[in-house]
């Protein structure tokens, strides 16, 4: 077992399981998610411009995988987008449940175009859906259509970052790949954000603690989990970051206090179950 990509990829799943609590609970408290966009990026840039001072950039590579880099930092932009607003609109249990389908994207993705799946796997899968669609099915009419459709962007947008990012970590250091994601959104969505929308700030400081602390959370759990798809590669990290919603739904009980219908609870209790079977027909 490769010990290092595993526990990255378990603090990945547990500080980006949190996120969306956080932020949620501070848009209770005035804030909104052009501003935790904003400190995401911000922070996640100050943070890491400390490590890549002593490391040498290679413009002449870079440019070479300027395509993958760019597509890796679209991808942020939608996922972070995705579940920041997603939130304002559905409870953050529901979104975990609809964000949560990317690993079954990167292991179809796997599947088809790089070593294909036993017939075990593939089986897993299935039942692993058959779960989701339990979970999610009655709640649809429940259901803000907006807050859906954000959540599979974020979906989108965490596959696109799982694939990308196990093609460029084969040349560049996580820290120059996560330099390069954070400056980029944070310019993008920084130029967005001032001249078409409006921000909004915590009206305490209790607030801007939890802004804050999601903004942390982010910075921690992007660069755990760079460096886990480095060591394990994007499938096996996808299957562990299914502890994500786990950590989500734990979080919006306690701190949201959000309750789980009988259906959410057997649905998620499937999806679990088969993606734990799957983690075992898979060396990690």
């Amino acid at each position: 077992m490769n010990l290092k990509g595993f526990f990255s990829a378990i603090i990945a799943a547990s500080f980006f399981g949190l996120i969306p609590t956080f932020a949620k609970i501070s848009y209770n408290l005035g804030a909104n998610p052009e501003l935790a966009i904003i400190l995401r990026y911000l922070l996640a840039t100050i943070i890491i411009a400390i490590p890549l001072i002593f490391l040498k950039i290679e413009i002449k590579l870079i440019k070479q995988n300027i395509f993958l880099l760019i597509l890796i930092s679209f991808g942020s932009i939608i996922l972070t987008s995705g579940l920041l607003i997603s939130v304002i609109y559905i409870p953050v249990s529901l979104m975990a449940l609809i964000f949560y389908t990317y690993p079954l994207f990167v292991m179809g993705f796997a599947h088809f175009f790089r070593n294909k799946l036993t017939k075990i796997q593939i089986t897993i899968f299935f039942v692993a859906f058959i779960g989701l669609s339990i979970a999610l099915g009655p709640n649809f009419k429940n259901l803000n259509i907006i807050g859906i459709i954000f959540a599979f962007l974020a979906s989108l947008g965490a596959t696109t970052i799982l694939l990308t990012n196990e093609l460029l970590s084969k040349k560049f250091d996580t820290v120059i790949i996560n330099a390069f994601v954070n400056i980029t959104c944070l310019i993008v969505l920084g130029i967005i954000i001032i001249l078409k929308l409006n921000v909004s700030y915590p009206s305490t400081m209790m607030g801007w603690s939890y802004i804050l602390c999601a903004s942390l959370f982010y910075t921690m759990a992007f660069l755990a989990q760079l460096i886990a798809v480095k060591n394990i590669g994007s499938t096996k990290t996808s299957l562990l970051l299914y502890l994500e919603p786990l950590v989500a739904i734990i979080s919006a009980i306690i701190f949201l206090n959000e309750v789980l219908s009988l259906s959410q609870i057997i649905g998620t209790i499937i999806v679990f179950f088969s993606l734990f079977l799957s983690s075992k027909t898979m060396k990690i």
